[in-house]
């Protein structure tokens, strides 16, 4: 074998992959490469397909392994929707994961490769550990970013087998999620196998050593700074925020010592700001949109199902939008809809929605903007077991007549709660709502504009696109009788315009025509 040949089967992983595909006897096997890693895709099917060439011609001629172009939904999700157009029972990811567990398909996932010095980044670790035990911290964990975890071993091999922490916090490399996804093991929402004592950020999970808790102990990023980085000092919050916030150590960078305030520190709370301005907006809506930002994650049904009842029950309406890859211009065909849930994985769960006409939250954020008297304490949860049942928040929930008004920062007015009896649609129909019925609503919104009632309050996006923007496109304008100057009803008409050539329109006369140049 060539040493690129070597080079290329052990950044892609070819022989553990071929090995997981010969034992679970697999005989479709998508892979599912990042845009990227396309220019690849030839070479390690035959990679795999040689690596599989050793069993017997019957498992042979029955296995095909075929390359997945393009992706339904985020790159970072096993994309059993196109897996199940070549109906496949087995999917292999590359690249960056969400590592969201998937609901039908096994799939095993293999990460990118970076170098690292385990040895030089554990003096780095043990330093910092010094510094953190003297601002009272009693442990340092440290989370890597995926591309790293192939070092794991020996990188906490390195750690353990210093003795400079023994004056300091003690370090804690976190473990990585298992790489092999069984939906049999992995797909049930609640009661999984996981220890409550256990932490999970992103690819990373944790238990708190020495029996400290999250907030006895300060956290390191290896890795370079990205949303990944972004999205843990997001999940960490206040646990982080006690000692400083959370440390960098990128090992293509720096050196022996760790950046005690991270790169993203800034971008990270900049959008934890905004996620309580996304809150208070939602608080204000009366028609949310519930976007199927999956449709393999294990429990996004449920997570839908939940929503829904959610929504109902506090006197708003729902509607659910299934339309791939959310953007823009998707969304913009839905003006009626105030805000947008996002339900999806971890790592796309929290979208940048400034250039989005309305919120997207998440559905965490959704059981707090829906329930009358619940505050927002700044805590981050993106994964489906945190959000609270429908039955737990009924259950939970503060009576309608003990609930008061609150005071909008958005709007500067005092909002009054949305119970269910004020809904025109309970728990039980709330499924028969549809894309009709929502064409209805806007059509209800443009009798109301013709009908004259533009300074009525508005209760809707609709009602207020209708009466309140500057620009509403083509307006049918009002119409006299000809006889006795009575204005009449005028429904929006289109004008006939010119006919014929641009040297003689049919409405133009000869004379006219022909002094034309």
């Amino acid at each position: 074998m060539r040493d690129d040949d070597a080079t290329f089967d052990v950044a892609y992983d070819v022989a553990r992959t071929a090995s997981w595909i010969r034992d679970g006897a697999f005989s479709r096997v998508a892979l599912q490469l990042p845009d990227d890693k396309l220019p690849d895709a030839a070479r390690l099917a035959r990679a795999l397909q040689t690596a599989l060439a050793r069993d017997d011609d019957a498992a042979r001629a029955s296995r095909e392994v075929f390359v997945l172009a393009d992706t339904t939904f985020g790159s970072c999700c096993v994309d059993e929707v196109a897996a199940a157009h070549r109906d496949a029972d087995a999917i292999v990811h590359f690249g960056r994961a969400c590592c969201s567990p998937t609901s039908r398909t096994p799939a095993r996932l293999v990460f990118d490769r970076k170098e690292i010095d385990c040895a030089r980044c554990a003096r780095a670790l043990e330093a910092h550990a010094a510094a953190s035990a003297r601002r009272g911290a009693r442990a340092v964990v440290a989370l890597c970013d995926q591309e790293y975890f192939w070092a794991l071993d020996e990188l906490k091999r390195a750690s353990t087998s210093s003795t400079a922490n023994v004056q300091g916090a003690e370090i804690f490399i976190a473990d990585a999620v298992e790489v092999e996804v069984d939906p049999s093991r992995d797909s049930r929402v609640r009661g999984r196998d996981e220890d409550a004592s256990t932490t999970r950020v992103g690819a990373s999970r944790f238990r708190p050593p020495n029996g400290t808790t999250n907030e006895d102990c300060a956290y390191v990023w290896i890795g370079a700074t990205g949303p990944a980085m972004t999205h843990a000092m997001l999940v960490l919050g206040d646990c982080a925020a006690k000692f400083g916030g959370m440390a960098q150590y990128d090992p293509s960078v720096d050196g022996d010592a760790v950046r005690v305030e991270a790169d993203g520190a800034g971008e990270a709370a900049r959008a934890l700001k905004r996620r309580r301005f996304l809150i208070a907006k939602a608080k204000e809506a009366r028609v949310v949109g519930i976007i199927a930002g999956t449709l393999g994650v294990a429990g996004y049904r449920e997570m839908i199902e939940n929503l829904r009842k959610l929504i109902a029950n506090s006197g708003r309406k729902s509607y659910t939008v299934v339309a791939g890859k959310p953007n823009p211009q998707k969304l913009a065909n839905f003006p009626e809809i105030e805000v947008f849930i996002m339900v999806s994985c971890e790592l796309t769960a929290l979208m940048d929605g400034r250039d989005y006409m309305q919120p997207i939250i998440t559905p965490y954020e959704a059981t707090i903007a829906f329930t009358p008297g619940k505050m927002w304490m700044g805590e981050v949860k993106l994964d489906f077991a945190s959000v609270p049942t429908f039955e737990d928040v009924v259950a939970n929930g503060d009576d309608d007549d003990d609930v008061q008004p609150e005071f909008s920062l958005v709007s500067g007015t005092y909002i009054s709660p949305v119970n269910a009896s004020s809904s025109a649609h309970d728990a039980d129909d709330i499924d028969a709502l549809t894309g009709t019925e929502l064409a209805r609503r806007a059509e209800g919104a443009l009798s109301l504009r013709a009908s004259g009632v533009s300074d009525a309050v508005v209760t809707s996006g609709a009602e207020y696109l209708i009466s309140k923007r500057t620009y509403t496109g083509l307006e049918p304008g009002p119409k006299r009788d000809d006889e006795t100057g009575a204005i009449a009803d005028a429904p929006l008409e289109a004008a006939r315009g010119l006919s014929g050539r641009a040297k003689s329109y049919a409405d133009e006369s000869p004379a006219s025509a022909a002094t034309d140049p």
